[in-house]
């Protein structure tokens, strides 16, 4: 039987985020209004109607790059892992064999993680629910993902761990 689950998180924004989009927004307003005024004195001012409509472009697309979501997608034990730009474009993170996890349980502010491993966060960013996953990974070595996932998506992946992940995974509760 093909299993296969999708779950879309939504990267909550940080006051930073907020603040960052902001400025650019209003830089980019005043560098539009800017452009206009100095080239309207220059005899061009359909230049920089040209020139100010394509810095609200580029100021709109810099803004809406801080709006992410990750992706999860679980296909018979392989995991992918992407983060969504802007609902435009898409970029696969990483790629997970299932059945080379070696640790899966909850991230808590008492975690250590090994400094030495690689680190994967495609996590809500809410510091809620958030799990982690640690992998032997072919091209990154030891890896941890942290992300954010539901109960179900939780449920299907433990059936794809190796055995002795599973009842470590059934002891603890």
């Amino acid at each position: 039987m093909d299993v296969y689950k999708e779950q879309n998180v939504v990267r909550a924004q940080t006051a930073n985020d907020r603040f960052a989009k902001a400025a650019i927004f209003v830089i980019g307003f005043i560098v539009c209004f800017a452009v206009f005024f100095l080239t309207a004195q220059f005899g061009v001012a359909g230049l920089g109607l040209l020139l100010s409509g394509g810095v609200l472009y580029a100021s709109y697309r810099v803004t809406t790059g801080f709006d992410n979501e990750y992706e999860y997608l679980l296909t018979n034990g392989e995991m992918d892992f992407d983060k969504i730009i802007a609902q435009r474009s898409r970029k696969r993170l990483i790629t997970v064999k299932l059945d080379t996890a070696k640790e899966f349980a909850e991230f808590t502010e008492n975690t250590e993680l090994d400094t030495s491993a690689s680190i994967v966060s495609a996590d809500d960013n809410t510091g809620e629910n958030v799990w982690y996953l640690r992998v032997d990974h072919k091209e990154l070595g030891d890896t941890y993902v942290l992300f954010t996932p539901n109960e179900d998506m939780r449920e299907l992946m433990i059936k794809f761990f190796p055995r002795q992940l599973q009842a470590e995974l059934r002891r603890q509760g």
